[in-house]
C-alpha cells in the first residue's frame, strides 16, 4: 500500500474564515446562496437517538444535525481541517483514530489516565462565540451566525461533523495550559475528546499532576470525572481509549471488546454449517464481522478461528444484495448533499 502524502497545514491566520467581518463573504465561504444566511434559522433542526455504550448496557444520546445543517457544518469543518493544531490533539484530525492515542504512549512506564465529566453538555455556547471572535478576528455579527450554526441549546452537539474540533477550539487555551502541566511534570500529553493521557519512561507524582489538571479544568467550568482517574505503573495493563498497552509495551485489544466477539461468535455458532440463516440473524453477523475488524485494526490477525468460521456461515441473498446497494445509495447520497444541499 501507498503512503499518502502528509496532509499540507497553514497557521490559523491563512484559514478562509480568517477576519471574515461581513455576512456577505460568510455566505461566499458556506457556498450559500446571497440572502442564504437569513434562512439559517429556518433550517436549523436536529433529532436524537441513543446508541448503545461500547462494552455496556447503557445508552448514550445523540443530537444530530438534520441533513441541510449538516451540509454547511460540514463545510466549516472543511475550511478548519488544514489549520495547524497541536500534535498531542488526536480528535477531529484526518487520519488520526483512537488506536494512535494507545500507540502515543507505547513507551509509557507509567500512565495516568483522566476524563473529562458531562464534557459536550458543559461545553457552552460562549467560548465557541469567543474562539470565532478572538482566534478567528471575525465580526461579532459572523461569529454568531456561526455559533448558531454550531451549537443547539447552548452547548455543542454531540452528532454533529464539527463537535469534536469544535470542542478542541472551544477550549484549547485549557488544553494548553494542561499541556504545559504535563511538560513540567515530564509527562507526554495526548487528547482525544473528553481523554486526556499522560505518560512518562519515569515515575512521576500522579495526585500532584491530577491536582493541578483538577484547578484548570475548574477554572473553564469543567472537572474530572473522579471514578475514571486511574495511574498504572510498569507492571499494569493500561487501558486507553479503546485499546489497551501491555506490560510488554505493545498495543492489545481491551478485554471489553474481546468478550462483546466472542459473546457475539456465542450466539451465531450454531449458524455454521447450515445453508442460510435469518435476516435478524444476518444483522447479527454483520455487527460481529464489524467488531472483528475493529479488534484487528489494533492487533493484526485477532481472532483467526472466529473469522475464519463466521464467513463460513451463509448469508441471505437478499441481505448481501441490500447492503451492498445501501452503502452505493448513501456514499452518492453523501456526496450530493455536500455539494447542493446548502444551496437549496
Amino acid at each position: 500500500m501507498k503512503n499518502e502524502a502528509p496532509i499540507k497545514k497553514y497557521d490559523i491566520t491563512q484559514c478562509a474564515l480568517y477576519k471574515c467581518r461581513t455576512k456577505k463573504r460568510l455566505e461566499h465561504l458556506l457556498c450559500l446562496e446571497p440572502g442564504g444566511l437569513k434562512m439559517i434559522d429556518n433550517i436549523i433542526g436536529y433529532h436524537k437517538f441513543k446508541i448503545d455504550k461500547k462494552h455496556s448496557d447503557e445508552k448514550r444520546e445523540i443530537t444530530a444535525p438534520d441533513k441541510t445543517l449538516k451540509a454547511i457544518q460540514r463545510r466549516i469543518l472543511y475550511l478548519l481541517h488544514r489549520v495547524i493544531r497541536p500534535d498531542w490533539l488526536i480528535s477531529g484530525e484526518k487520519k488520526k483514530c483512537y488506536i494512535d492515542n494507545g500507540k502515543a504512549h507505547l513507551d509509557g512506564k507509567y500512565v495516568l489516565t483522566i476524563d473529562i465529566k458531562k464534557f459536550y453538555d458543559n461545553c457552552t455556547r460562549e467560548p465557541v462565540y469567543q474562539f470565532f471572535m478572538q482566534k478567528l478576528k471575525t465580526s461579532p455579527d459572523v461569529a454568531k451566525k456561526l455559533t448558531d450554526i454550531i451549537t443547539y441549546n447552548g452547548s455543542i452537539p454531540t452528532g454533529c461533523p464539527t463537535s469534536q474540533l469544535m470542542a478542541f477550539y472551544a477550549y484549547s487555551d485549557m488544553f494548553s495550559e494542561i499541556s504545559d502541566l504535563a511538560k513540567q511534570c515530564g509527562c507526554k500529553f495526548t487528547l482525544y475528546v473528553d481523554d486526556m493521557t499522560f505518560s512518562s519512561t519515569e515515575p512521576f507524582s500522579p495526585n500532584q499532576l491530577r491536582q493541578m489538571i483538577d484547578c484548570v479544568l475548574r477554572k473553564y467550568g469543567h472537572k474530572p470525572k473522579y471514578r475514571k482517574v486511574k495511574y498504572y505503573g510498569p507492571s499494569d495493563y493500561k487501558p486507553i481509549t479503546g485499546t489497551g498497552v501491555t506490560p510488554k509495551q505493545s498495543l492489545a485489544v481491551p478485554n471489553g471488546l474481546q468478550k462483546t466477539i466472542y459473546d457475539a461468535f456465542q450466539a451465531v455458532k450454531p449458524l455454521v454449517g447450515t445453508e442460510s440463516c435469518s435476516e435478524e440473524n444476518a444483522k447479527q453477523i454483520l455487527s460481529l464481522k464489524g467488531q472483528i475488524q475493529a479488534a484487528r485494526n489494533i492487533e493484526e490477525g485477532k481472532f483467526p478461528e472466529i473469522g475464519r468460521l463466521t464467513n463460513q456461515i451463509k448469508m441471505p441473498e437478499s441481505q448481501t444484495v441490500s447492503k451492498r446497494k445501501g452503502y452505493v445509495h448513501r456514499h452518492s447520497k453523501k456526496i450530493a448533499i455536500t455539494r447542493n444541499a446548502v444551496s437549496e
